[in-house]
């Protein structure tokens, strides 16, 4: 029994170091192409914007946030559409089906690289659950900042970007909005300029640094760079911008961060009308990958009027603090915890192993 045990120890180490290599590459690969594509996509064009058609040609959206095949568009109806192509600054859609607002289903669709970062997610999600028991507490705090930190409104300052840009003034609109609803708010006034590829590289220490007051979500304010029509509106008798939720697909919490999205906007809905423009579910991260209720907020474009922002997020807050109160904390694993990272790795190195044992099952069996 001994030799037989020995002789497995052995084996196993022996198909280990086989098998190690091949192991770290397929995580190297897989990991660096996910980041690779989520960076990509959460540039924005410097230069005009994207419209986005569907089989008729009417058109749908506009952002100038860069748009892939595979982005997926939840507009004011619920209609959900798929970028399936992109031609120059048109992005071509299909309707894929009505989203459902008070369910966890998720959004048809997604590129290669959604589906593969939505299998290592399934895996990864239930590894957490380990390291979730017991964790989990309600609370109130919600945590508030802003990634583009020169965003502004060129009617209200005469330009379209500076130094410490509008969107702080929406920010602290917002946060003064949700305490007088009776919730806990901790806005950061970090500066992430200059708005490059790098800025969400910066908003993540900072969003690291918030998740310490154990947030039950988060908030990104930015403002879009369209005509002002796109998102000029009146709602509640009130001139306001519209609003567009914007969630990334590419991290392991998107199923999450995309229900609590839905949630957001089937209350803005019931009690606000036409104040949410939609939900673009984006193939990028976002840093929305540290925990699960984070959104990207645009509230209306550089054309729009500070103060339409302002109030837009005032009645956006009145209308989702129940939605807000109703979800329980995000600490339990946040980014930096053993728990989510382990469970991330673990869940890529399992998608990589499978990948490997069924590649050399099929030669073997052509052999």
């Amino acid at each position: 029994m001994t030799c037989i045990r020995h002789e497995c120890h052995r084996s196993w180490r022996s198909c280990l170091s086989r098998t190690a290599p091949l192991i770290i590459a397929v995580v190297t690969l897989v990991f660096g192409f996910l980041l690779q594509g989520a960076a990509f996509a959460e540039h924005e064009l410097s230069d005009g914007y994207y419209t986005l058609v569907d089989e008729a040609d009417n058109e749908i959206f506009h952002t100038a946030i860069v748009l892939l095949p595979g982005d997926v568009f939840i507009d004011e109806d619920n209609s959900t559409y798929e970028v399936v192509t992109i031609d120059g600054q048109t992005a071509r859609a299909r309707l894929s089906k009505a989203a459902t607002l008070d369910n966890r289903e998720e959004a048809t669709g997604g590129s290669t690289v959604s589906q593969l970062s939505g299998i290592v997610e399934s895996i990864s999600r239930s590894i957490s659950q380990l390291f979730l028991a017991g964790q989990q507490q309600t609370g109130k705090t919600v945590v508030l900042y802003n990634t583009h930190s020169d965003e502004s409104y060129a009617p209200s300052s005469g330009t379209s970007t500076k130094d410490w840009g509008d969107v702080y003034k929406v920010a602290a609109a917002f946060e003064q909005a949700l305490k007088k609803h009776g919730l806990d708010v901790v806005r950061s006034t970090d500066n992430h300029n200059p708005h490059d590829g790098g800025a969400y590289t910066r908003s993540r220490r900072t969003l690291a640094r918030l998740l310490k007051e154990r947030p039950v979500a988060a908030f990104d304010i930015h403002r879009d760079a369209v005509p002002p029509e796109v998102y000029r509106a009146t709602v509640q008798g009130e001139d306001v911008t519209r609003i567009t939720l914007v969630i990334g697909q590419q991290n392991q919490t998107r199923g999450q961060n995309l229900t609590f999205a839905k949630k957001l906007k089937s209350a803005a809905d019931s009690k606000a009308p036409g104040l949410i423009k939609g939900i673009l579910w984006a193939q990028g991260n976002y840093n929305q990958d540290m925990l699960p209720r984070a959104s990207l907020m645009e509230v209306g474009a550089h054309t729009n009027n500070l103060e339409e922002a302002e109030r837009a997020v005032g009645i956006f807050a009145s209308a989702v603090v129940p939605i807000i109160l109703s979800a329980e904390s995000a600490s339990g694993l946040q980014q930096g915890s053993p728990g989510r990272s382990l469970a991330w790795i673990v869940g890529i190195i399992i998608v990589g192993s499978v990948c490997y044992v069924l590649i050399n099952s099929r030669r073997r069996q052509r052999q």
